[in-house]
């Protein structure tokens, strides 16, 4: 079984930094520096630390993270949010990186499970540290404009982490019909199709 490429790796990790360095440091410069914790903001730094560190749950964790925002992203544009142009690269470029990534270090076990419970502290986080009126990963309130369909939050949040556990589990599943067996144990005892030998 081939072992992960480290040159490709760091390639990859140095695009998903720079990812997270020039589209974080755009919202410093507006003036929002609350955004670097939404969710796919914090995927880049994620599988960036994940391709230099080969671990295969922080690349999996922001793959399946950008799988259920990008599309969340897109429709917040067609409904008149306004475009960032720096936000392709967390939203366009880093879910390419992600795929890669995990071709190289393999698919780990249980990866929609850790994605899930790393989106649930993420938004606790975001919840402290965050002003109120920023909504960050949706920790405060209904997303403006949804108040009529949810009058009351708890429903409202208990729906979007349903509906983002279902999205990770069903790209978890897709990804790992998708790699080939051989590449999803290039991680080692962690990953699907590992020799427990």
């Amino acid at each position: 079984m081939a072992a992960p490429s480290s040159s490709r790796l760091r390639v990859m990790g140095g695009l998903a930094a720079m990812a997270f360095v020039v589209h974080g440091g755009n919202h410093v410069r507006r003036g929002s520096p609350h955004d670097l914790l939404w969710m796919c903001n914090v995927a880049p730094l994620l599988l960036a630390a994940g391709c230099f560190l080969a671990k295969p749950d922080l690349a999996a964790i922001a793959a399946l993270w950008l799988a259920f925002g990008t599309p969340i992203w897109l429709l917040d544009i067609a409904t008149g949010s306004g475009l960032i142009l720096t936000t392709f690269l967390p939203h366009v470029l880093c879910p390419i990186l992600a795929v890669l990534a995990l071709r190289e270090l393999g698919l780990p076990q249980r990866a929609w499970l850790k994605a899930t419970a790393a989106l649930l502290a993420l938004v606790g986080l975001t919840r402290a540290l965050t002003p109120p009126e920023t909504n960050v990963n949706l920790s405060r309130r209904v997303w403006t404009g949804w108040e009529a369909l949810f009058p009351r939050y708890a429903l409202f949040f208990a729906l979007v982490a349903t509906a983002a556990a279902l999205t990770f589990l069903a790209i978890d599943r897709a990804l790992a019909a998708w790699l080939d067996p051989q590449r999803r144990g290039a991680a080692g005892g962690t990953t699907r199709g590992a020799s427990t030998t």
